[in-house]
């Protein structure tokens, strides 16, 4: 108890702080867009998109100290990745659905630009993530086999990943915001040190600030 006490004090010190300077804690949702740019036995390929999502909460803090306009925001997101990709395995075709889900952290460096009474604003913003791979579980078939391997096996994709991101949108209202992104991923996520995976996705959504 002695000890917890002056940790709840520096918390909520920390938090009247934070209050202080107009953060902002919110909730958004994406659809992703996701692919891979891949390298396997030195071979290119060109996977198609998987369709996923992302969602989680979201935080907002002005930063006048910069220009007036310009934030920092940050996520904690649930994001659902992956690609698919089709090619053949001697004389049999073979497709691969790959599904990872990641704990994802992204921190942003935006400005914003009101106009119309400060009731709509266009915003742009651009920074790193860093992400863990959770969970996942492939879908792969080879001629008439089907398997299910889990994505973040030794043989398939390691858990860490890091990247930069740029994002563009509306904001209405002060809680309303709409916009679209783009995430590189800057690190070789292949198991194998021969081939060479990095994720790449686009998504769309909107947010809303309390």
């Amino acid at each position: 108890m002695k000890k917890f006490l002056p940790l709840l004090s520096v918390s909520l010190l920390l938090a009247s702080a934070l209050s202080a300077q107009g953060l902002r804690y919110g909730i958004t949702g994406a659809m992703n867009a996701s692919n891979f740019a891949m390298e396997l036995n030195d071979l290119s390929f060109n996977p198609d998109m998987r369709v996923g999502f992302r969602a989680g909460f979201r935080m907002e803090m002005p930063a006048p100290f910069i220009y007036d306009g310009f934030y920092f925001d940050g996520e904690l997101l649930l994001s659902s990745k992956g690609a698919k990709i089709d090619t053949t395995v001697g004389e049999e075709s073979a497709k691969s659905t790959v599904r990872p889900y990641y704990l994802e952290l992204p921190i942003h460096i935006g400005y914003r630009y009101d106009f119309g009474g400060g009731n709509v604003g266009i915003f742009g913003s651009f920074g790193p993530y860093v992400a863990m791979g959770l969970f996942g579980t492939d879908k792969v078939t080879v001629g008439s086999t089907s398997t299910k391997p889990d994505t973040f096996s030794d043989e398939r994709l390691k858990r860490f990943d890091f990247g930069v991101g740029l994002r563009a949108g509306v904001a209405m209202f002060d809680h309303y915001r709409i916009y679209v992104g783009y995430d590189w991923g800057l690190i070789n996520i292949a198991q194998d040190s021969d081939n060479k995976i990095n994720n790449r996705n686009f998504y769309v959504g909107a947010s809303y600030m309390f």
